[in-house]
């Protein structure tokens, strides 16, 4: 090789280095970039989880710095530069590499476009009854249960436990196949178990919403396609079923109409377990609602929450034409009642919450407590637990 092939061999080598190095900066600085100007147009990806919160700074932090370094780590790494882009570029490469539930394994494939929830709490070992309550267990939720309403009841406090099915019980018709055909014949799940422990042992006031999905699914879709949870007109249906429980306990309560409200089908892009797989569907059981003209909606806002409890939400609904008061307890599903069942009470507080706050029960002074939990919960939580959780005296 001569000298100048030589040399200009060297130099092609050198740029090709020097544009390794600053393509190697762009990238490591990309981060810190979006950090500050928030160029990251990325939608959030769907994780079921609250992100980490950003931590405040006091002078105290500085005798005890590591309290706040910890809670600073856990917010950048839930919120660094361009996250989101990178986690949709993870989900949409797994997805092309393995074809594997659509590279998240807490999301299930169905039929006809159906995306079903399997995370922790086990889908398919619920679905085909291989997990059961024991003796013990059933009785920690009798005890659960009956010791909250006897509290309430102690206070002039009505109580009602409601249990909204997982999307499965209601349309299992679009699971995979071999697992439905996997399914024993005379299916006893460990909500089966628990109703009828319950209607054999107790005399609390429990629930159960399936019957009245299952029939209302015959007129429209109650859930959604892409989403763990139902669409507005599921809620519907499970709220109508609440206020007439609730109306052997509270005569006089106003019942909620299905001619109350006209239903429409609204486009809509796919739900939380469609954004865990990095895909961006159309939903097609999104349905839309528009009061009838007459009817009188609920106000509903939200209140700031203070205290050593940042996971608490807290919703107000009011509504002067009516008179009833509540408190919810609820989650995600208990979320989407607020349009539908502030038609029928005059004031409810909606918390998002783990357990029974004597506090709120004092200064609210409902008639009623709604405490709704959803079966996957019911049938993976601790009774035990929960009932070390209520704060009552």
């Amino acid at each position: 090789m001569t000298r100048r092939a030589a040399t200009f061999s060297w130099k092609r080598r050198a740029w090709a280095d020097w544009g390794l190095i600053l393509l190697f900066g762009l990238l490591v600085g990309l981060p810190t970039l979006d950090w500050f100007a928030g160029l990251d147009g990325a939608e959030p990806p769907g994780e079921n989880r609250q992100l980490a919160r950003k931590p405040g700074f006091s002078r105290w932090d500085l005798l005890n710095p590591q309290p706040y370094l910890a809670a600073a780590e856990r917010y950048f790494k839930d919120h660094f530069g361009f996250r989101n882009s990178l986690l949709f570029l993870c989900q949409r490469g797994k997805l092309w590499l393995f074809h594997e539930q659509g590279g998240n394994s807490a999301v299930r494939r169905g039929l006809h476009g159906w995306l079903f929830y399997d995370g922790d709490e086990d889908l398919v070992g619920n679905y085909l009854c291989l997990a059961r309550f024991s003796d013990a267990q059933l009785q920690a939720w009798q005890r659960l249960l009956e010791t909250r309403r006897d509290w309430l009841a102690a206070r002039g406090v009505k109580y009602l436990f409601v249990v909204p099915p997982d999307k499965q019980d209601i349309y299992p018709e679009e699971l995979p196949p071999w697992l439905t055909k996997a399914a024993p014949p005379h299916r006893q799940t460990k909500l089966d178990q628990l109703m009828q422990y319950l209607q054999a042992h107790s005399t609390v006031a429990v629930l159960d919403l399936r019957p009245a999905l299952l029939a209302a699914k015959t007129g429209g879709p109650v859930y959604l396609q892409t989403d763990t949870h139902w669409n507005d007109r599921g809620s519907f249906v499970a709220c109508r079923e609440v206020v007439g429980a609730l109306a052997k306990q509270l005569p006089g309560l106003h019942p909620l109409r299905s001619e109350d409200f006209f239903w429409s089908n609204a486009p809509a892009i796919g739900g939380d377990l469609a954004r865990m797989i990095g895909a961006r569907p159309s939903e097609r059981n999104w349905l839309a609602f528009i009061p009838e003209p007459g009817v009188i909606m609920p106000v509903v806002q939200s209140t700031p929450e203070t205290g050593p409890a940042p996971g608490i939400r807290t919703m107000i609904s009011e509504n002067p034409a009516r008179s009833a008061t509540a408190v919810v307890l609820h989650d995600s599903f208990g979320a989407k009642w607020t349009p539908f069942l502030g038609c029928s009470f005059k004031r409810i507080v909606y918390r998002w919450a783990p357990g029974l706050d004597a506090r709120v029960i004092a200064e609210n002074q409902p008639q009623v407590v709604i405490d709704e939990m959803l079966e996957r919960l019911v049938d993976s939580r601790d009774p035990a637990t929960l009932l070390a959780q209520d704060k009552l005296p």
